[in-house]
């Protein structure tokens, strides 16, 4: 999937590479530039959500998940199932409890308050640079007085109309 992924993000920019080129190298360079900043951001946003849900998952109170992890034996079985199979004696619900509470070790994994990886997750250094190297590509064009707003904006583009047409066009296993 991920070859899937990288040829459409490939033949779309080859494409925007294609049309600048029809306009001229100037063009080229800001749609590039923008492309290649743009690309750090998303790498940077991809692989710090990354980490945030992994710490979501370790920290995880698994108390919460008490009935997805619930399977047929640890259930109370109701007067009619138990008419049903012939047994005479029904679990009480102490009983029931203890069993479901044996499978389940009671050590809590320690939690991280929320917003210590909230924040780490928004402020990545590699984020940051990909931002920052947005900027300064910005304004040196623009200082250079090579600035072309529509290119610039195509190569920032490519990096959303690239995921629209991997939504439409690579089905999820």
């Amino acid at each position: 999937m991920a070859k899937k992924l990288a040829l459409i993000y490939l033949c779309i920019d080859a494409v925007l590479i294609a049309i600048c080129a029809y306009f001229g190298a100037v063009h080229v360079l800001n749609s590039q530039v923008a492309l290649i900043s743009s690309s750090l951001i998303i790498l940077a946003s991809f692989l710090g959500y990354k980490k945030r849900v992994e710490k979501k998952i370790v920290n995880a109170d698994i108390s919460a998940f008490d009935d997805v992890f619930e399977d047929e034996n640890s259930r109370i079985p109701s007067q009619d199932e138990v008419a049903k199979l012939g047994n005479s004696r029904i679990p009480n619900e102490n009983e029931a409890k203890n069993a479901k509470n044996s499978r389940i070790p009671n050590e809590k994994t320690p939690k991280i308050p929320l917003r210590l990886y909230e924040f780490g997750s928004v402020f990545s250094p590699l984020r940051l640079l990909g931002y920052v190297l947005l900027i300064l590509a910005f304004f040196i064009l623009l200082k250079k007085e090579l600035f072309e707003p529509l290119s610039f904006l195509a190569g920032i583009a490519v990096m959303p109309i690239s995921a629209l047409f991997s939504a439409l066009f690579i089905k999820a296993k």
